[in-house]
């Protein structure tokens, strides 16, 4: 293994066990064995080690909502890239929400993943099962799966993060399916 993936296993492990704040650069070199100038020459500082988290696990993240689709039906992809962010969120909730703080500062970090939903939204759209106009519904669902991926932030139990997504997909499917009025 590189001494750069064994900073970055090493600083994913604290991450996950201590949360954020337990990501110091001291423990990090102290748990992969190195000084601070060889995590410094890889990452530049703190921030530039966060990045390369946030960008590993976003590529893992990207990779499986890619996966190709079980389903020929769009809203049936739709519901499994919604159940993809929420299972990332529970299994990996500190660097979920180191994503989340990042992403507030640079929202191109979502950038792929709300093209994929706004993709998929589009074909609900032109089969003529959501109804348009397309961005906003994209925002809306969007906003929903935002919705439940917060309760992950707030520590609710994994029973009610999930009924919880499961409620907010059904209402804004709902919503989206509804005619015109």
């Amino acid at each position: 293994m590189d001494t750069e993936t064994a900073i970055l296993d090493a600083a994913a492990a604290l991450l996950e066990k201590h949360g954020p704040a337990g990501l110091t650069t001291r423990a990090v070199c102290e748990a992969a064995g190195v000084k601070a100038p060889t995590l410094y020459h890889h990452f530049g500082d703190k921030d530039g080690l966060e990045r390369a988290l946030i960008q590993r696990g976003m590529a893992d993240f990207m990779r499986r909502k890619q996966q190709p689709p079980a389903s020929a039906d769009p809203l049936d992809q739709l519901r499994a890239g919604w159940d993809v962010a929420l299972e990332f969120a529970l299994k990996r909730p500190a660097l979920y929400a180191l994503f989340a703080h990042h992403a507030r500062a640079q929202p191109t970090l979502v950038a792929d993943a709300y093209s994929l939903m706004h993709g998929r939204v589009q074909r609900l759209v032109d089969l003529g099962r959501f109804r348009g106009p397309v961005d906003a519904a994209a925002r809306a669902v969007w906003a929903a799966s935002n919705g439940a991926l917060a309760l992950v932030h707030l520590g609710a139990a994994r029973k009610d993060v999930e009924a919880a997504s499961d409620l907010l997909f059904k209402a804004v499917v709902g919503e989206l399916s509804r005619p015109a009025a």
